[in-house]
């Protein structure tokens, strides 16, 4: 009998129908200038209906603006990455707010701490800028009732903290996205109404402990992204990632579920249309608009 990793693979690459969402791309990137349209292309031929895709700072979230414009299926986050506190300047944050309130944008971030990325002898003083920015966008995405997406490297302490000063803003408050930590951890996130998202590194050897956390967290608290062009899932590890490789993760996370793959995308497609309001079928475009 094949192992149930195969086993639970009950269709075939090309599968338009599992509406599937990588909710978590950085499509304006330029490793996609190139070829952007057959990456859309192929996203759709593995059964990914949706993507976000994130923009950080002033000129990622000016780009990623003219994506939505070109491809009208995409959604998008814009925010401020906390190593990126200097893309965007005091008198840009209108130009934040204003993308912020887009119809497709679907919350803001990726925002929160990065303590493993400090780039400065003054480390307190770093965090203390990073937490700025943290809380100025928490602000933000309660006055408009967006959700938010959390990056968190090194820092889950000062960055539960921080949510919890919040606390539930509305009903379903964002996700922690590529996540990394512990069960105990995910709980405590669970708690403030927050879902966790995972990508590539569920597939990966090293990383037992994050499998044994997707597999013990509840259905409704988990979703799926790729964070291209980084952390590729097995077996394209080390190359670009693409949405379409979401994919791949679904399936690992089907095996730990123990749920066919058809099954498992039918749940993140719910906590998909829970947290962001991105729901039924609609494949996304390819081709530019116009």
């Amino acid at each position: 009998m094949p192992p149930l990793y195969l086993r639970v693979r009950t269709t075939q690459m090309t599968d338009t129908q599992l509406n599937l969402t990588d909710t978590h791309a950085h499509l304006d990137y330029p490793e996609y200038d190139p070829d952007r349209d057959a990456v859309l292309t192929r996203a759709r031929e593995a059964g990914v209906s949706h993507i976000i895709t994130v923009g950080i700072g002033t000129e990622s979230i000016r780009k990623t603006l003219r994506l939505l414009d070109q491809y009208p299926a995409l959604h998008a986050i814009v925010g401020v990455h906390p190593t990126a506190t200097d893309a965007i300047q005091s008198d840009e944050w209108s130009l934040l707010e204003d993308a912020a309130r887009h119809p497709r944008v679907a919350g803001l971030g990726e925002m929160g701490l990065d303590y493993f990325h400090l780039r400065t002898p003054d480390s307190a003083s770093e965090k203390r800028v990073q937490q700025e920015f943290f809380r100025r966008q928490m602000q933000l995405a309660a006055k408009i009732g967006k959700p938010v997406v959390i990056h968190c490297r090194n820092a889950y302490e000062d960055t539960l903290a921080i949510l919890r000063e919040f606390e539930r803003f509305r009903a379903e408050p964002g996700v922690m996205h590529c996540y990394s930590g512990t069960m105990a951890t995910a709980q405590q996130v669970f708690e403030l109404g927050y879902s966790i998202s995972v990508g590539g590194i569920v597939t990966f050897k090293n990383a037992p402990e994050l499998r044994e956390v997707v597999t013990a967290v509840p259905h409704d608290r988990l979703m799926l992204e790729t964070d291209c062009p980084y952390l590729a899932p097995m077996p394209h590890r080390g190359k670009r990632n693409e949405p379409s490789y979401v994919r791949l993760v679904a399936e690992r996370v089907a095996s730990l579920w123990r749920i066919p793959l058809p099954k498992t995308a039918e749940l993140l497609a719910s906590n998909v249309k829970r947290v962001f309001g991105i729901g039924a079928i609609n494949p996304i475009g390819v081709h530019p608009a116009g």
